[in-house]
């Protein structure tokens, strides 16, 4: 089941992303947090930015953005009005 988070709510929001990216490495600043997978990583910032890159195709967002993780499929799912994107998490 997935899990909706808002950047708004940062320390929730780090909580979360903290939890996806157990598989890897978790580094975080005072308003940002990365995940690296080795070859594949995320990184979201308290304002709104979201970006991830793997070995065939990157991603970036910055605005008002909702994030939906699910660490039983392993999906990082970005909504907004415009946009719908998901992350695999390798070996998820």
């Amino acid at each position: 089941m997935a899990t909706r988070v808002r950047l708004d709510d940062w320390e929730a929001a780090v909580d979360e992303l903290r939890r996806f990216g157990k598989p890897g490495e978790v580094t975080t600043g005072d308003d940002w947090i990365r995940l690296d997978f080795g070859s594949a990583q995320v990184e979201v910032t308290q304002g709104g930015r979201v970006s991830t890159g793997m070995a065939l195709h990157e991603f970036e967002r910055e605005g008002e953005v909702e994030l939906l993780v699910d660490h039983d499929e392993g999906t990082l799912a970005i909504e907004t009005d415009d946009v719908g994107y998901t992350f695999r998490r390798p070996g998820g």
